[in-house]
């Protein structure tokens, strides 16, 4: 789905992501550069406004505060891998319906707008002040077709003949992880395809 990023993003003096500026622009204490960012939320509750509904996340007691849309919560349901009794540790990025504001599940899209560059987190600039210590992976996918170091996908179920899969979709001992991009293990059969001339996929 192409989406129009925002640039910046407004929060208040708590730090809590403001849902609304319209007439009330004194009110914003900054603009933050809007970028994915990893944080471990835990579900407050929901609310009514004029406008719209929306879910109420927070990082902590006490902690800053951010609106969700529903159909963004319909999103993170569906596809976040990590979400446990209301907590979700995932990677988010605000955005804009309307004249409101909230959050929602970042994508590799995203990602790939704010500079990453996959593979090892040390190697990626934009994972230096976004990225927690205990992830050891930029969050950005590597490419299928591609040659790169197999980087084990922990959401994706096992497959049966196939062993375990690298966050790029394909097995993990294909020839792309290996950096061998002029032999071709890839199969109608498999349903595997990568770019290489002689893919039989």
């Amino acid at each position: 789905m192409s989406r129009t990023r925002l640039a910046k993003v407004p929060y208040n003096r708590d730090g809590d992501l403001m849902d609304y500026v319209g007439t009330y622009p004194d009110r914003v204490h900054e603009w933050r550069r809007n970028r994915p960012f990893r944080a471990l939320l835990v579900l407050q509750g929901s609310e009514r406004g004029m406008s719209a509904a929306r879910f109420i996340w927070h990082n902590g007691e006490g902690g800053h505060a951010y609106k969700m849309f529903m159909t963004d919560m319909t999103d993170l349901v569906k596809n976040a891998p990590n979400i446990y009794k209301g907590t979700v540790d995932t990677w988010w990025i605000a955005q804009k319906r309307g004249k409101n504001y909230g959050i929602r599940l970042a994508d590799q899209d995203d990602f790939k707008a704010a500079g990453h560059t996959g593979g090892v987190r040390e190697t990626c600039r934009a994972c230096d002040d976004t990225n927690p210590a205990y992830n050891n992976l930029c969050p950005l996918h590597p490419n299928p077709a591609k040659a790169h170091a197999y980087e084990a996908d922990q959401h994706a179920p096992y497959i049966p003949g196939r062993h375990w899969t690298c966050r790029c979709g394909l097995a993990h001992d294909h020839h792309l992880h290996t950096g061998e991009p002029d032999g071709c293990s890839c199969s109608k059969d498999s349903n595997t395809a990568c770019s290489t001339p002689l893919c039989q996929g």
